[in-house]
């Protein structure tokens, strides 16, 4: 079965290959590349994506569409005008995938300060363990928080990628600091 799913991808993929030689569109390249990436979000797509994000934003581009469109069923290139989807393309980006970067980045955030938090409140926890409380019962508090690390599917790659620039990536998702006033 699982020898069959791969004939099957590869196949998949050998026949996008084979179309894409026919076109020359540079949708189509576009598409391609980021229809083979996995879902995580690497260094260099980060770095591509947060001064385009920053310019939709700033350039009021987020207007001619709903910003959250991302969180809809369905793909965001059928849902946003064509003038959204060309302007994104321009840039480099499929818009399906451009708005998944979003949410991805997003969640990577919230996981690293949840992470933070979740760390702090471990330290807080020993101290108190070491100032005479009941060892047993702040045993459990620190293996429940334990439990909270990881819960979110976000690699450990993907957290130590934001957690240097952790508060300057979040403001830019957030639009609460300009892309261009930063660099």
């Amino acid at each position: 079965m699982k020898k069959l799913a791969f004939i099957f991808s590869v196949l998949l993929v050998a026949v996008y290959f084979a179309n894409l030689m026919y076109t020359d569109s540079k949708e189509a390249k576009i598409k391609l590349e980021q229809m083979l990436r996995k879902t995580t979000v690497d260094k260099a797509e980060m770095d591509r994506f947060l001064p385009v994000w920053a310019e939709y934003l700033e350039d009021g581009v987020s207007r001619i569409g709903a910003r959250q469109i991302s969180l809809t069923i369905g793909s965001a290139s059928e849902k946003f005008p064509v003038k959204t989807v060309n302007w994104l393309a321009a840039r480099g980006w499929n818009a399906d995938r451009f708005f998944y970067v979003e949410q991805r980045m997003k969640a990577i955030v919230k996981s690293a300060f949840l992470q933070e938090h979740v760390k702090s409140t471990i330290r807080m926890l020993e101290q108190g363990g070491a100032s005479g409380v009941d060892g047993s019962a702040v045993q459990r508090m620190i293996d429940e928080q334990k439990q909270r690390l990881g819960v979110e599917k976000i690699s450990p790659a993907e957290i130590d990628m934001v957690t240097p620039d952790l508060v300057l990536i979040s403001d830019i998702l957030d639009g609460t600091k300009p892309f261009s006033k930063i660099k």
